[in-house]
């Protein structure tokens, strides 16, 4: 995420989640020197990802409202931040230890001067820090010198957090996440039971869920001994959303799919995809070229042939065959090409 210069941590809070219960804070820091400052406000802010956004369900009746509610007297009132900050971290401290969730230190700040779709405004950041490293410091007075080892955080990584940003509260705000430390369902109380927050479709959600779909697509639609066409028509799928602007289905179908079996597939599975997820445009909609470096990382067009050979493919599948070799009794690929390298 880039970070304006002109962000500033006007306050901070802190409260920590221990074994024995919830321990607070006596008040709020509000007095921090340059330098640390803008370290803190680098550890906060790097690690989201502004193109992901999120929102708090406030239509949802089955979601909890409480943060989205403290966070809006916040804003309304930001010298109220302590006050408030107790009201979340003893709802933070039930959730957790009612699902049995890690210990850790909670904390919340107030942010100004922060910039999102050129809009500068405030920003409440809500955060928890779960795991600490260990680490060296060499002391010294003069020439006498001694190494001790302590514990603390890692400013190059943060493990919970969210970035409320003060516009669009009629809608629920817009909000960033971060969650690395857990991925299991069991993790979700972070984002769902403690924050109420569902994604926001818009294009990088649209393209990112096509994505997904279209690799989900090809594992049914193609049989385990297809992985080269199968690998083939990922990586074609995503170099069509590379070189278009927006995304029409129509288009997407004759250029890629093509086979008229293939669009039936590929209508049917849409079909399904949108009664799951009714607010999707399966379409056309604008593509978004961050959804796509971002979710590309995670897709694998390697054949792994026994554990000898891995075989990388990004397309032309009329130059991979797969064969049977009765008198070896073994599988082979056959390759072609015109040069080396």
């Amino acid at each position: 995420m880039v970070i304006s210069s002109e962000v500033r941590l006007n306050q901070l809070v802190i409260h920590k989640l221990a074994e024995e219960g919830l321990i607070t804070s006596t008040g709020s820091i509000d007095a921090l020197d340059e330098d640390l400052n803008k370290l803190l406000v680098n550890y906060f802010f790097k690690s989201f990802k502004e193109e992901e956004r999120y929102h708090f369900a406030i239509d949802n009746e089955e979601i909890d409202p409480k943060t989205f509610e403290v966070v809006s007297q916040i804003f309304d009132n930001p010298e109220s931040l302590y006050d408030h900050s107790l009201v979340l971290a003893s709802h933070l401290s039930a959730l957790s230890q009612n699902q049995n969730i890690k210990e850790g230190d909670f904390l919340v700040c107030h942010f100004e001067d922060c910039v999102i779709d050129d809009e500068v405004t405030d920003v409440i950041g809500l955060f928890k820090v779960e795991n600490k490293e260990t680490y060296i410091k060499i002391m010294g007075q003069g020439n006498d010198f001694n190494i001790i080892s302590d514990e603390g955080i890692s400013i190059n990584k943060l493990d919970k957090g969210v970035l409320i940003f003060n516009t669009s509260r009629e809608s629920g705000y817009q909000v960033l996440l971060v969650d690395i430390t857990n991925k299991s369902n069991s993790a979700q109380y972070w984002q769902n039971d403690f924050l109420g927050l569902e994604k926001t479709v818009d294009e990088y959600y649209q393209t990112q869920n096509l994505i997904n779909n279209i690799q989900e697509f090809a594992q049914g639609a193609f049989e385990q001994n297809e992985k080269p066409e199968k690998l083939s028509f990922v990586n074609e799928s995503i170099d069509y959303l590379k070189n278009n602007e927006f995304f029409n289905k129509e288009d997407y179908q004759e250029k890629i799919l093509q086979s008229p079996e293939l669009i039936d597939q590929f209508e049917n599975f849409q079909i399904k995809k949108q009664e799951e997820e009714p607010d999707l445009d399966t379409n056309q909609f604008d593509i978004s070229k961050p959804a796509i470096k971002n979710t590309k990382r995670f897709i694998r067009s390697i054949i792994k042939l026994d554990k000898n050979f891995h075989v990388y493919v990004h397309g032309n599948k009329e130059q991979i065959t797969r064969g049977y070799d009765n008198e070896r009794k073994l599988n082979y690929y056959t390759l072609y090409f015109h040069e080396e390298h």
